[in-house]
């Protein structure tokens, strides 16, 4: 394995991933399987080690954004269920069916129109389908009783679909006030029952997010979409002090110092934009992460990163591809590891504290982690395999 030639990485704690899906597993009903969400590269966690690892313990299926985030999982070698949450065009139909990948559809005329677009195939596969509801998130789904009926007929007349699921997905679940959770919740069934009544045997339901698996377990129904909480990050301060589910980060960004320089003459400035002024004797640390590794250039002179287990302070602007930072009066020594999120010597700087800081949520701060980045895998306290899609053959 060649050595990274820009030292900075995503250590990937595989064994923590596993204690969330025990955790998860004990608190909802025995019999709701998990869907483990690994879309946008699981979260910026590395979608195929972070599938592989979940199969093993305890998913059986996988929920990614589009079809080529599911092909990637297939190229891997990877077979079980996937499905597509988002919309995909018509024509991606084929390519979702030859890899056997399913989609969510919530329109007739796509599930028509893909039906035809398989009977042109000399011998097409199936092509498994996920009925999306809208209940009140607003974004993709069928909204009407009618329009759902229309679609489930359209769909199990269809030669070349087969009906799998049905989903909704709730907006609010994270969020101490639960009338607009409750709400969903009862229209949904009401969609349901409404469908029984016309006679249809019910595929796969699903409607618990991360969220409402922890405050509502009792929603599972036949599977949860486990996404956030499956790499140790709450949704929510309150879904957090809930107290339900105790649940372990699994990522850290860590990098070794490029160069440090001690500021002996007259007061220097640092980075773009001459933001930041050294005093003399200040010793001024750079680190080789930048915004285009998605530390975001929001943390200039408000960020810190750990150094020897102390929080020191973020110097200057953020640029494209190193930061700087301050050491104060103490030393510090070209590649010594530092922590950019994560823990080093009983300190942390968390994920969680970090979307604060930006006046985000913790899982634009994991997912937004440049794919540049090398992942390494942690697997029973000891790193197995290193992802570095940068290193040359």
């Amino acid at each position: 394995m060649k050595k990274l030639c820009r030292e900075v990485w995503v250590e990937v704690n595989l064994d923590a991933i596993k204690k969330n899906l025990r955790a998860f597993r004990r608190h909802i009903p025995k019999k709701s399987k998990i869907m483990a969400v690994v879309k946008a590269n699981a979260y910026g966690h590395g979608s195929v080690e972070v599938a592989r690892h979940a199969l093993e313990h305890g998913a059986s299926e996988l929920a990614v954004a589009s079809v080529e985030e599911a092909v990637v999982l297939r190229k891997a070698g990877i077979k079980a269920p996937i499905l597509v949450l988002g919309f995909t065009p018509l024509s991606c139909v084929k390519e979702a069916a030859a890899w056997n990948i399913s989609l969510s559809a919530f329109q007739v005329d796509w599930i028509k129109e893909a039906n035809e677009i398989l009977e042109n195939e000399a011998d097409p596969n199936r092509l498994a389908v996920h009925i999306n509801v809208d209940t009140g998130m607003g974004r993709l789904g069928v909204r009407t009783k009618e329009k759902l009926l229309a679609i489930v007929e359209a769909l199990t007349a269809s030669e070349n679909l087969e009906w799998e699921g049905i989903f909704t997905h709730f907006s609010t679940a994270d969020e101490p006030d639960t009338e607009l959770t409750m709400i969903q919740h009862e229209k949904f069934i009401s969609f349901l029952r409404f469908l029984k009544e016309q006679g249809f045997k019910l595929p796969t339901v699903h409607m618990n997010n991360t969220a409402a698996a922890i405050a509502f377990p009792e929603f599972s129904a036949d599977m949860i979409r486990l996404g956030i909480g499956m790499y140790g990050l709450y949704p929510s301060d309150y879904i957090r002090q809930l107290n339900l589910v105790k649940l372990v980060p699994a990522l850290s960004l860590k990098a070794r110092i490029a160069y440090v320089k001690t500021m002996l003459t007259e007061p220097r400035t640092v980075s773009y934009g001459a933001t930041y002024v050294a005093e003399r004797g200040e010793v001024i640390a750079t680190i080789p992460v930048g915004y285009a590794d998605g530390y975001s250039r929001e943390l200039s002179n408000r960020g810190f990163i750990l150094h020897r287990g102390r929080r020191v302070p973020v110097a200057g602007r953020v640029t494209m591809d190193m930061i700087m930072v301050s050491l104060g009066e103490g030393e510090g020594k070209q590649g010594e590891e530092v922590v950019i999120y994560g823990r080093q010597k009983g300190a942390e700087i968390s994920v969680d504290e970090i979307a604060e800081m930006l006046d985000t949520i913790n899982y634009e701060v994991v997912s937004t982690i440049s794919w540049r980045v090398p992942r390494f895998y942690i697997r029973d306290g000891e790193i197995f395999k290193k992802s570095t899609p940068l290193l040359y053959v």
